[in-house]
């Protein structure tokens, strides 16, 4: 989208707009848009919301980190989603990757309980508005953690999940087994694909159109289709560098509730059924050092197949 420097420190001469992003929705025939929205003023909301509507698209909000900020700075963002005709609001819980919560400050156990004190806080808010709150599994919590997530809520109706279909593999689980587990709960999803590759520390997970990598959509569809609420599933594309899980490293577990093996069974059939050869290329043009023009044509180019993928199912 423009909006990511090279490797080399240089950025897109020209970014795309919130407007451009809604005008090519349109044109792929699609019927909504998700976005960052935060601080925006009450003039931009309305002006927002009336190009929003001449369209004829949905909304997803996007926060990013829930415990970033203040209460009265989330019920903002989710005052501003209602007034966008958004039902949900799309969070996440930290800025781990891979699956590798050595680097959460606190670690992960405290993060989890920071997480529900906060939901605690606004869900209430959230229902009266009309809106669900529904935390992403961003290549961090399990599906145990959204378990005991919801749990420590209370069960809480306005709590939801969105489900990056990709994410999973981060956490070392089958996407489908994930959504069948979880299916009650998602209200949003990231239609998200991923090529797998063997590596010395476990397994690459590198960005691909959709239909292109191992993820099983049609199940995973077909499962969030029969869960009871109206879903609008969103076409993602993974982020530019290739994500390395190291599965095959002690410390990365040291980071992670006692599982038992058979859990990852789901995973590594996809990785023994699927897995490319540890030595094949990989990566996407930003990775290889390409020139701002050349990442961007790469990535509408994966956004354009993505979308024609799913019409064709």
């Amino acid at each position: 989208m423009g909006y990511l420097a090279t490797r080399d420190g240089v950025h897109h001469a020209k970014p795309v707009t919130l407007v451009e992003l809604m005008d090519a929705a349109v044109e792929m025939g699609l019927h909504g848009i998700e976005f960052p929205l935060r601080k925006a003023s009450s003039d931009a909301i309305a002006a927002i919301a009336d190009v929003i509507k001449s369209r004829d698209l949905s909304v997803v909000a996007d926060y990013m980190i829930i415990v970033d900020g203040d209460c009265e700075d989330f019920r903002q963002f989710l005052r501003d989603s209602a007034k966008l005709g958004s039902k949900v609001a799309r969070a996440i819980m930290s800025d781990i990757l891979c699956g590798d919560r050595r680097k959460l400050a606190g670690g992960w156990d405290e993060r989890l309980k920071a997480v529900a004190a906060r939901l605690r806080e606004l869900l209430p808010f959230a229902q009266d508005l009309g809106l669900c709150i529904a935390l992403e599994n961003h290549q961090d919590a399990t599906t145990a953690d959204f378990l005991n997530l919801h749990e420590m809520c209370g069960h809480h109706p306005a709590f939801g999940i969105t489900l990056d279909t990709g994410n999973p593999l981060s956490v070392g689980e089958d996407p489908v087994e994930t959504a069948k587990t979880l299916a009650p709960l998602i209200r949003h999803v990231h239609l998200k694909d991923y090529t797998i590759h063997f590596a010395p520390e476990g397994y690459r997970l590198v960005r691909c159109a959709a239909g292109d990598g191992v993820i099983d959509f049609k199940s995973i569809l077909d499962i969030v289709s029969r869960n009871g609420h109206a879903l609008t599933p969103g076409v993602e594309i993974a982020a530019q560098p290739t994500r390395t899980i190291p599965i095959l490293d002690p410390g990365w577990w040291s980071c992670h509730a006692q599982r038992d093996a058979r859990d990852l069974l789901g995973a590594l059939k996809i990785l023994w059924a699927k897995g490319r050869p540890m030595d094949e290329r990989y990566g996407s043009a930003w990775e290889r050092g390409k020139d701002s023009e050349t990442v961007a044509a790469e990535e509408w180019d994966l956004v354009r197949r993505s979308a024609a993928y799913f019409r064709s199912l």
